[in-house]
């Protein structure tokens, strides 16, 4: 049934493919916040846990058709954007070769999570600055992020038969608190409660910051999504959303200041009210009062433990563990909820360990090279609303990357799709050269006398 079912989820993506369709990666999206939820149900119906489903691959491989349709058009990108996947390409065979050898077939795994939101970034790219296509998909992780949200609170208030047994079988009760209505920690349709608060906390930042990528139900959306953040119990996510709406106007000429200043005042009394009527109330304020005094959190002080470990250990070993060593990938070779836990929590740590000193240093001179280009956009007048909002995603992501590896799971979708866009906004470019053209066009000829 497993196999039917993945065959099923798989096919459209194959037909989008072939017609070269954009939709690709709506499709995409839908099947990544979705296929967790599917394959629990069918694991409930089974009566049995699958640890290797293939339903848990579907994302992979729909990824792996929007890679091929990247690969199609590469020779269409311009020389500096073929550049740019050059150095993540050859992070990604640096990984790959020490983490086939150590690691076997988590290395496929791993290394497929890593392509996956490189080929979102790589399709955003010859979507040749589209608006229209930008805001669909914009508009498709936010519809994505309502419905999660949505099921979470149905799972928070009735603990679904499904849910339940598959929190039994991973060994996660406790973790995710008691199997009882409201006792219970909501992880959603994702794969546990961290990976559900990064992608609607990167989800709901586009939405927070300007109308254009809010959906037809508006603030209502947003709401509910900060709702359901709120009973993951993930602080870092209300961080990564606070620094995003600060970095915003900071990064972008005081653009939305007074917008942003009126929206965060509200959002502290509304949401002072709204939390002292929602269940588990008292848990919620107690988590989140503990982030005005973070430092002094055993969760911090982990972190910084972590950190002087890792610094240690790549030293110790600059070629790394190679991919598949960290990471949901790790368990593939394990079969434990527990491999790379550690090193997770430290996302550049994550990454480093992943592809080596060399390695690591290509994936992250190449998002430097991106962030390069679109300052050089900036000089030469263009500054569309998709580049200034991946630029507060460039700094707020560097910022999450503290607390863990986003880069390698939903969470990194509409980051990527804004990365995309930005680094190679080409109505904006024929814009500026066709200005340059009808200057020089204009400009009066030099006397041969004088030359």
């Amino acid at each position: 049934m497993d196999w039917f079912v993945a065959a099923v989820i798989v096919a459209p993506a194959g037909y989008l493919f072939l017609t070269g369709s954009s939709w690709l990666i709506d499709y995409l999206v839908w099947v990544t916040v979705l296929n967790r939820g599917i394959r629990r149900y069918v694991d409930w119906l089974n009566g049995a846990f699958n640890a290797f489903s293939p339903i848990s691959l579907t994302p992979l491989v729909v990824s792996g058709f929007v890679f091929l349709l990247v690969l199609r058009n590469y020779r269409t990108m311009p020389g500096y954007l073929q550049r740019i996947f050059g150095f993540f390409a050859a992070a990604l065979a640096l990984g790959f070769a020490v983490g086939i050898i150590r690691n076997q077939l988590a290395a496929v795994y791993a290394l497929a999570e890593y392509i996956a939101p490189l080929s979102i970034m790589g399709c955003a790219a010859i979507a040749n600055g589209n608006e229209r296509i930008l805001d669909r998909w914009v508009k498709s992780v936010g519809w994505a992020a309502v419905t999660v949200s949505l099921y979470g609170w149905y799972q928070y208030y009735t603990i679904p038969p499904w849910d339940a047994f598959w929190v039994r079988a991973v060994g996660f009760e406790g973790y995710l608190g008691q199997l009882r209505p409201t006792e219970m920690v909501v992880f959603s349709m994702m794969s546990e409660r961290g990976v559900l608060a990064g992608f609607l906390g990167f989800a709901v930042i586009p939405m927070i910051i300007s109308k254009r990528w809010r959906n037809t139900t508006g603030w209502v959306s947003v709401v509910i999504i900060l709702a359901t953040i709120l009973l993951t119990f993930v602080r870092t996510t209300i961080i990564t959303i606070g620094v995003a709406t600060v970095m915003f106007p900071i990064l972008n000429r005081g653009k939305n200041t007074i917008q942003l200043i009126l929206l965060l005042c509200i959002a502290a009394i509304g949401g002072n009210f709204l939390l002292n009527r929602m269940p588990s109330s008292g848990k919620i304020g107690k988590r989140l009062s503990t982030i005005s005094s973070i430092t002094q959190d055993g969760s911090f002080k982990g972190r910084l433990q972590i950190a002087n470990y890792g610094a240690g250990a790549l030293l110790r070993n600059p070629l790394g563990t190679g991919l598949g060593s960290t990471g949901l990938a790790g368990r593939v070779n394990t079969g434990s909820v527990e491999a790379g836990a550690a090193i997770g929590d430290n996302g550049y740590f994550e990454i480093l360990f992943s592809f080596g000193l060399l390695g690591g240093g290509f994936f992250f001179y190449g998002f430097y090279l991106i962030w390069k280009q679109v300052r050089l956009f900036e000089k030469l007048g263009i500054r569309t609303e998709s580049l200034m909002m991946f630029k507060a995603l460039f700094v707020t992501g560097a910022v999450a990357l503290f607390a863990g590896n986003w880069l390698a799971g939903p969470s990194s979708v509409i980051f990527c799709i804004f990365a995309g866009f930005a680094a190679y906004p080409k109505p904006a470019m024929d814009r500026i050269s066709q200005s340059w053209a009808r200057r020089r066009k204009h400009q009066p000829a030099v006397p041969a006398a004088q030359v």
